[in-house]
Order: structure tokens, then C-alpha cells, then sequence
């Protein structure tokens, strides 16, 4: 591990609102900036970024850490991994030795790795000429090619089965990868004579593929990987770990259906997209892109299983606080389709302007009603309504209620009145911790650590007057500040939330510590008063020991022994009130 005082430099050279704002979106409020957490399913902003303290707090699921904690649990990598991360960007040199991470499916990853070479090997070929050509007519050039990793099956049963095998990997992997299928007794490849694109994790590891065919022959258009134990569609997007850094630039996240459509969509410079993998848009995948942006553009298919997907995608997101905005496109194309009829200007200007999710929906009931039927047209109104009801976007709500008033002449303070009250979500959550409710002893100890956070003076005031808090959380956590004081020779949050690094326990109570809304001034005369407190509440416990010892010891002397500790502790308290 590096020196601590180079660690401390690297977290001195960023700023924590500036870091993870690149990951989520942060919006200024008080002293502090708010954001949707990342880390639990979040429908309102309720992760607190302090700029001053650096470090984070999650008002609802307790989240709470420095700059390497948000880039560790983020982008789910070691702490080493994170801290050198964060050197790059402060632009600070380390050479951090990694240790290699035994991976029970390291076979697959490798298998991938060797098939990607070899299909990408094929396509360049002679063998590979038509292939390449039917990639050039639909105009997708050789670095477009190469930039996703395209290759070629060929027409044979059992050429990548034969290249694997003499890397000697058993029959058993083989088939387990997914890439090779037996049929009796006899082991072939899945794939033949396709185009094929890779589909990646969320790392860039290749863990499947995309198998197209190209010839005009009658089979299934398409044939996806089948799940294996790296590959779950419903946890992935693809193009996400190349998209990822432009939707971050952009703040905004397009999601398609297939991967010729991101494909497609890239040549003409779109290139914060994503798709699902022929699965129904879930929540596994709407957690994904809201580590990517919370501005969402659905692009899917213009057919009515497009529509479908659309609708599906809309609750999830939803669920999670997003309105995502909505693109549909004409003649039931999909964006592949779309691009190449209308060209890219065309395809930009439909992403440029998106419906919001209103004029979606009020689309999708027009085709419902008969607008010219009375009955019909208070049914439309009064679905019009529901929907409505359903935004949290205070202006959204607004727009609406005033467009469905003016297109229905309806008068807008009927419409209002149906309208159900939204609680105003301020962005600022401010969670009261219901320390009044607490006895003072619990009281003494939480606010005690607090300022034991702030000063060393505070620290060693504990240190001097109390052996040990009475909760143990505290009591752990307090033990946590004084060897970090003894070790440092100060305190500092965001420092001792890297010494802390992965005790979760104590960064939990961390941040309730934190998070709460106490005098910034230190008085002296509280401290006292909370250490008094603690060490009234440690005497009546060890009192209370005693007098139970006392009670079941049958010994004559032992019961005299005991009973002068307690008439010492007595005294003890005496001399301390008086």
C-alpha cells in the first residue's frame, strides 16, 4: 500500500462535487450539493456531497465515504484500483501493484477473448471478402468494423471447436461457454456462417455474441448468445462500457433495442447510446443507466413491439425517478433502418427533439377515443388526469394541466381540482435524526463523536476522562478516531474514511454521525457535560455489576470486596456532583 501521505495528496488534488458529478448529477443547495443516490433504489435526490467536509452521505440508505469510496463502490472495483483511478485524474504518477483476482469463470473469459480473435481473423480472409462486403454496402467502414470487434463464423462445423481444443480446454467448458453444442457425442460450433458482433460486460470482457446472417439465407435473422454464467442479458446493455464516458460528457443516455442500431447510430456521430439485449427493458438495466445520466431518450423500434418495449421502459425508469423523454420513428423502423433512409441529420433532429412523456402518452389515447364522442372525450379527459397525476416534475404538471385544458376546452380550475397534491419534494432532504427521543446517555455519546470528528482536542479529552462509550457501535467507532489521532496526529473526515476503507459497520455510523446538524463552534462546557454523562452512565452500569455479584456470590470476603468497589464508585460519583 502507498504512503499515506501520498494518498492524502491525491485526495487534497480533487474536489469530490467535481468527481462525482461526472457520475451524477448534482444540483446546488445550501452548502451543500444533492443527487440521486447510486447506491439503493433512489426516487428523489437524497445523497448529500459536502465540498467543504469532501466526503458524501446518503440521507436514506446511510452511503457515505470519501472520493475512493464513491469510485470503489461505483464502478465496483478494489481500493487500489479506485485510488489510482483517482491519481489519473488528479494527475499524480503511482505504480500500484494489482493482485490477480482468482475468477472461477476465467475460462470463459478467456474462450471469448480467443474466439473474438478468431472471428475478427476470418472476416479479413478471403474467405471473409463477402462478409466484409455486406458490412461495406450497408455502410459500416473497416475502422467501424474494428472499433466493435466484427468478425466472421465460417461455414464450417467445428473450426473454433478445434481451435479450443487444442488450447486444451475439456469438453465440458466448451459446451458451458455456450459456444460449442454436442450432438451425439460429437462437438461442434454454434455458430456458422454468420457475421458476428461481440457482446460485451460492463468492463469491455467479451461474453457473447450477436449472430447475424448476411448471405439471404432463410434462417433466423439473428441468434444471441444463450445465458451462461457471465452472461445475463437482463443485467447488461450493450455498448455500455464504451458509451459510458459519452453519456457522462453529453449528460444524456439513448437506449435501442439491438446492437445495430448503437452500431448505426455511431457512425453518424451518436454515440451515447445503448440497447438491451432482446429482453424486456428491467430494473437490473434501469439501475444502469442511472449510473449514466437521469436525461433518458427512448429510441426503440417504430413497430408495435417497439411500443411495447417503450411502455415497459417507461415504468421502470419511472420507479426510479426518471422521465424519460421519447422518440419514435415513422414506418416502423428501427434506428439502423431510420439512418439509412433518412440519413443522420434526420436521425439527430427526431433526438433533438424528443416528446416528453405527456405528449407520449396523449398520443397513445388519441388513438384510443373518438375525440368528436362526448363520452369518449370525459373518459380521454379523465385518463388525461390520471396520467398527469402521475408526474413529480412540479412544471411538467403544470404544461399539461394547461394544454389539456386548452386543447379540450375544459376550464382549467375543474381540471385543477382533480388533480391530486404532490408533497414538495425540495432536492434538500433533511433527515432529523430523533436524538431528542434518545436518553441523554445515548445523546452524550453520539454528539460527543461528532465533535470528536471535528477537533483533537475533543479527542483527547476522551481519551483522558472515559475509557470506553457504553453502545458498542460507538464504542468502536470511537476506537476507530483515537488510533487513527495516535497514528496521523490529527483528524480529518475524509482521511479517516480512507483508514476506515472497507469497515462498513463503522462508515454506517459515520454517517448518521455526520449527518448531523450541529454547532459548528465547539462549546466546552457541552463536551464536558456529554463526557460526564457517558462516565455516569459507565459507573451505574458497573455499580449495577457489582450489587448482581454481590447478590449470587456465597463467599463472605468476596461480598466485602465487592461491596467496597461499589461504595468507591459511590464516592467516586459524590466527590464528582459535589
Amino acid at each position: 500500500m502507498l504512503d499515506t501521505n501520498i494518498i492524502k495528496e491525491i485526495r487534497n488534488n480533487l474536489d469530490i462535487v467535481d468527481v462525482i458529478s461526472t457520475y451524477v448529477q448534482l444540483t446546488p443547495k445550501g452548502k451543500n450539493y444533492f443527487g440521486v443516490c447510486p447506491f439503493h433504489d433512489d426516487h428523489s435526490p437524497s445523497m448529500s456531497v459536502s465540498r467543504e467536509r469532501q466526503i458524501y452521505t446518503c440521507w436514506s440508505c446511510g452511503a457515505t465515504g470519501n472520493v475512493f469510496k464513491f469510485i470503489q463502490d461505483f464502478e465496483n472495483i478494489s481500493f487500489p484500483e479506485a485510488l489510482k483511478k483517482c491519481a489519473d485524474m488528479a494527475g499524480i504518477s503511482i505504480q500500484i501493484g494489482q493482485p490477480k483476482k482468482i475468477n472461477k469463470n476465467q475460462d470463459l473469459y478467456d474462450i471469448y477473448s480467443l474466439s473474438q480473435k478468431f472471428y475478427q481473423n476470418n472476416i479479413n480472409t478471403e474467405k471473409g471478402k463477402k462478409a466484409k462486403e455486406y458490412l461495406h454496402n450497408r455502410n459500416l467502414d473497416d475502422s467501424t468494423i474494428k472499433e466493435f470487434g466484427i468478425g466472421l463464423s465460417l461455414n464450417e462445423k467445428d473450426m473454433l471447436t478445434k481451435l479450443l481444443k487444442s488450447k486444451n480446454y475439456d469438453d465440458k467448458t466448451l459446451i458451458r461457454s455456450g459456444l460449442v453444442n454436442e450432438n451425439d457425442y460429437v462437438l461442434n460450433d454454434v455458430y456458422r456462417n454468420r457475421i458476428m458482433f461481440p457482446l460485451y460486460d460492463l468492463n469491455g470482457k467479451v461474453i457473447g455474441y450477436n449472430g447475424r446472417v448476411y448471405n439471404g439465407e432463410k434462417e433466423n435473422k439473428y441468434v444471441n448468445s444463450k445465458e451462461t454464467d457471465i452472461f445475463k442479458k437482463r443485467e447488461l446493455l450493450y455498448n455500455y462500457h464504451r458509451a459510458k464516458e459519452e453519456c457522462r460528457i453529453k449528460k444524456q443516455v439513448i437506449i435501442m433495442e439491438g446492437p445495430m442500431d448503437v452500431i448505426r447510430a455511431y457512425t453518424v456521430g451518436v454515440k451515447n447510446c445503448v440497447a438491451t439485449l432482446g429482453t424486456a427493458f428491467g430494473s437490473e438495466q434501469a439501475m444502469l443507466v442511472r449510473k449514466l445520466s437521469t436525461d433518458v431518450i427512448l429510441c426503440f423500434d417504430g413497430d408495435e413491439a417497439g411500443l411495447k418495449a417503450t411502455k415497459g421502459a417507461i415504468v421502470e425508469l419511472t420507479k426510479l425517478g426518471i422521465t424519460p423523454k421519447i422518440v419514435r420513428l415513422e414506418n416502423n423502423n428501427d434506428p439502423d433502418e431510420y439512418i439509412i433512409t433518412h440519413g443522420g441529420d434526420e436521425f439527430k433532429s427526431k433526438i433533438n427533439n424528443p416528446m416528453n412523456i405527456m405528449e407520449f402518452k396523449e398520443s397513445l389515447l388519441k388513438k384510443e377515443f373518438d375525440l368528436n364522442n362526448t363520452e369518449e372525450l370525459a373518459k380521454y379527459i379523465n385518463d388525461m388526469i390520471k396520467e398527469i397525476n402521475n408526474i413529480d416534475d412540479d412544471i411538467l404538471r403544470e404544461v399539461s394541466i394547461k394544454k389539456l385544458s386548452e386543447e379540450t376546452k375544459i376550464d382549467i380550475n375543474l381540471i385543477r381540482s382533480k388533480i391530486l397534491k404532490k408533497e414538495n419534494n425540495n432536492t434538500q432532504i433533511v433527515v432529523k435524526k430523533e436524538i431528542n427521543k434518545t436518553n441523554k446517555y445515548v445523546k452524550s455519546e453520539i454528539n460527543l463523536l461528532y465533535y470528536m470528528l471535528q477537533s483533537t482536542d475533543v479527542i483527547k479529552m476522551y481519551e483522558k476522562k472515559i475509557t470506553h462509550m457504553p453502545t458498542e457501535i460507538y464504542r468502536h467507532l470511537a476506537f476507530k478516531i483515537d488510533c487513527f489521532y495516535k497514528e496521523n496526529g490529527f483528524i480529518d473526515i475524509a482521511d479517516f474514511i480512507t483508514y476506515l476503507n472497507d469497515d462498513e459497520k463503522s462508515l454506517k455510523v459515520l454517517g448518521d454521525i455526520t449527518s448531523l446538524e450541529l454547532p459548528n463552534k465547539i462549546n466546552y462546557d457541552e463536551i464536558e457535560d456529554y463526557l460526564n454523562n457517558i462516565r455516569e452512565y459507565n459507573e451505574k452500569e458497573q455499580l449495577n455489576i457489582y450489587k448482581n455479584k454481590m447478590k449470587e456470590e456465597k463467599d463472605y470476603k468476596k461480598k466485602i470486596e465487592l461491596a467496597n468497589k461499589a461504595i468507591e464508585i459511590k464516592r467516586r460519583r459524590e466527590e464528582h456532583d459535589g
